[in-house]
């Protein structure tokens, strides 16, 4: 499983449509968004005219219209379980994000090491959830939901400046940066690999 891991949007259309301009050189069987879409209709009729399986969870700055959209067109997996090529997504909303991580511990519990967490709060870590003052804002109930199921992945945003990747236990956990900032990751759950990428400004 190759993924487009994209988070942080915030209405970028232009970098969105040039990383999914791509979409086949690429090479990756689907596309995971953690959140801050903040725009609606543009941005989700961009995501859903691809090739490729969409999956999202609405951020903190997404409103419950967006959240709803995303539902609508069937990529929504917040408090969801979404089988895709053999694994199955579930998310962690930015804006119920307890509520939500109780329906992805139902999905955990049945899918185990085949589950891929989307969230978009990044969980309590080292490195991917440490902000500009040196501060840890990942979740801890989080992480703790990570140890206990140990979900191949978890794919997340929201803290800008924790782009990068770590493991949490078993679970390869991927914080791509902002794309409203250009950038974005390819994640390859077979060889358990990680590239942080960077749209080329030209």
């Amino acid at each position: 499983m190759r993924i487009l891991h994209i988070s942080d949007i915030h209405c970028s259309y232009m970098n969105l449509e040039k990383v999914l301009n791509m979409i086949d050189e690429l090479g990756v069987d689907v596309i995971v968004v953690s959140g801050d879409l903040e725009c609606d209709h543009e941005i989700i009729g961009k995501l859903v005219s691809t090739s490729k399986p969409v999956v999202a969870v609405p951020g903190n700055m997404d409103d419950h219209y967006i959240a709803r959209l995303l539902r609508e067109h069937g990529i929504g997996v917040d408090a969801q379980c979404r089988e895709v090529n053999g694994y199955y997504f579930t998310g962690v909303s930015g804006l119920e994000v307890y509520t939500s991580l109780i329906k992805a511990k139902e999905c955990l519990k049945n899918h185990g090491r085949k589950t891929i967490l989307v969230s978009h709060h990044p969980p309590r870590a080292s490195k991917i959830d440490v902000t500009w003052g040196n501060t840890h804002a990942g979740l801890a109930d989080l992480r703790q939901v990570i140890l206990e199921y140990k979900p191949i992945a978890c794919l997340c945003g929201h803290i800008h400046e924790g782009r990068g990747y770590e493991y949490i236990g078993e679970t390869l956990c991927v914080n791509p940066g902002p794309l409203a900032m250009g950038y974005y990751a390819i994640v390859d759950l077979d060889k358990r690999e990680v590239e942080l990428r960077e749209i080329e400004i030209k």
